[in-house]
């Protein structure tokens, strides 16, 4: 069965990879330098035209589909980057102007997605990770809109992007011993952000002379 898949027009045959982890609905296999992501339904995740507009945008920061994987020659599937597990750090402590310029550099690629017309949807904290940069590591659920619909993309993106900041935050503040009113101090100033300003001037200018997210929310 596993000798029936290609990835675009090179056949392979899962069986001989290594399955890395599942998730509802899927599998995960280890595929030299990325991996590769087979869907077992056809729910919950792009379709086969969202994932070939995604893989034709140019991102570094923003993982997206790089090959579309076929079950006899049906889509259930794709290969992307996989994120190195050294060097990822709690994004809290981050050093501020190097957290700045994460954010700085995911908003640039996040503002490329946007001029294609595609939104981030369907995003929790796990699929935003810091390894040495800030990226988002899970595109399964974009979605991608016609030129011809009115839609704010970029808005609609930017603030997507403070909400998965601020509940990353907050996931990793809730693991400190930091009072839960400061916590919930900082998620209340975070959420607050002006639609049309950047998560990276915004935070910019909320932590200040601190050296971070961590530091800040203690003399909160």
């Amino acid at each position: 069965m596993g000798t029936n898949y290609r990835l675009e027009s090179r056949r392979i045959n899962l069986d001989r990879l290594n399955v890395q982890s599942t998730f509802t609905g899927g599998r995960i296999y280890s595929y030299r330098n990325q991996i590769i992501k087979v869907f077992d339904d056809d729910e919950n995740h792009v379709s086969e035209n969202e994932a070939r507009t995604l893989s034709r945008i140019k991102s570094l920061h923003v993982f997206l589909p790089s090959k579309l994987l076929f079950f006899n020659d049906r889509f259930c599937g794709y290969s992307l980057k996989s994120l190195d597990k050294i060097g990822r750090s709690k994004t809290i402590g981050v050093d501020k102007e190097e957290l700045l310029d994460s954010i700085y550099n995911l908003e640039n690629d996040i503002e490329t997605l946007s001029k294609k017309n595609v939104v981030i949807n369907g995003l929790d904290f796990n699929d935003l990770q810091y390894n040495e940069g800030l990226y988002i590591i899970k595109p399964d659920r974009f979605i991608v809109f016609n030129r011809d619909e009115e839609i704010k993309v970029n808005d609609i993106n930017i603030g997507e992007l403070n909400l998965l900041l601020s509940s990353l935050f907050i996931h990793e503040l809730n693991g400190e011993t930091i009072p839960k009113k400061s916590i919930s101090e900082f998620s209340d100033l975070f959420r607050s952000k002006d639609p049309y300003t950047t998560n990276c001037d915004f935070l910019d200018d909320i932590i200040g002379d601190s050296p971070n997210v961590r530091e800040l929310v203690k003399k909160m």
